[in-house]
Order: C-alpha cells, then sequence, then structure tokens
C-alpha cells in the first residue's frame, strides 16, 4: 500500500480521528508521569466501544502495534487523559 492510503495524528487532547469505517493500526503512547485515563474508542465519543485502555506506572513510551489491524466500523476517538505529553496514532480510512 501507498503511505497516502493511511493517516495519522499527533494527538494532545481529545480528538475524533475518524468519523467512519477505519482501521486502527498504530497507537504510541508518549506519558510524562503516571497515567491510567487515555482511552481509544470505536465510535464518535467516549460513549463508543473501548478498545484500549492506558494503564502507564513508568514513564516510558508505550506502543501498541496489533498484529492484525483493529477495524473500527463507527470511527475512531480518542481521550487524552491526564500526564500525557501527546498520543501518535495510525489508522486506515475504509
Amino acid at each position: 500500500m501507498d503511505s497516502k492510503e493511511y493517516s495519522w495524528a499527533w494527538v494532545t487532547s481529545d480528538r475524533q480521528l475518524s468519523d467512519g469505517p477505519c482501521e486502527l493500526l498504530m497507537v504510541v503512547l508518549v506519558p510524562s508521569a503516571t497515567t491510567i485515563d487515555t482511552v481509544i474508542y470505536n465510535g464518535d465519543n467516549t460513549t463508543g466501544d473501548k478498545i484500549l485502555q492506558f494503564n502507564i506506572t513508568v514513564v516510558l513510551n508505550w506502543g501498541f502495534i496489533p498484529p492484525v489491524p483493529i477495524y473500527c466500523d463507527k470511527g475512531l476517538y480518542i481521550d487524552i487523559g491526564t500526564n500525557v505529553t501527546g498520543v501518535l496514532v495510525q489508522w486506515r480510512e475504509l
């Protein structure tokens, strides 16, 4: 696939990344301290289906790359919690 077929964002506040079907490909969280409340949802807000919640107890970058892309039929939303410098998210619109 061509890199132009993929989307990415450096996210520092709550944000809807996709408003339609997509595939979640990769997430890298950069914490500034212990954080437990950053969540990625299949949906357009925090009422969507929870895909991933970060529970980071050490200040190290944390990556999530599923073995196959995660299908999100309702869109993609990230709720940035406390003590997060930012999150790099990569997805593909369908």
